[in-house]
């Protein structure tokens, strides 16, 4: 059950990133536009899994708990990737 509320809370953690940086994207120039547009593409079937997963099981296995971490983590990653990029605009 602990493994879960860690995936939980990352994954907030991530929506909460994302959030963030949708509202300054109305600013970005069409370069970064494409590149939010291709993470919110992932965003979204990564969301439909999370969903998914969290559905079709209560536990979620092992290996799905790491693959999910990996996801969020690299999203995370292109989402600071953003942020620093809308920093130097």
């Amino acid at each position: 059950m602990m493994e879960n509320d860690k995936i939980d809370r990352l994954w907030q953690d991530l929506q909460t990133q994302r959030d963030e940086l949708n509202v300054q994207m109305h600013l970005a120039k069409a370069e970064l536009k494409d590149d939010w547009a291709e993470l919110e593409d992932k965003y979204a079937f990564a969301q439909k899994k999370f969903d998914e997963l969290k559905k079709d099981s209560g536990e979620v296995a092992g290996d799905v708990k790491n693959t999910l971490k990996v996801i969020v983590d690299e999203m995370g990653e292109a989402y600071q990737r953003v942020k620093v990029r809308l920093k130097h605009q």
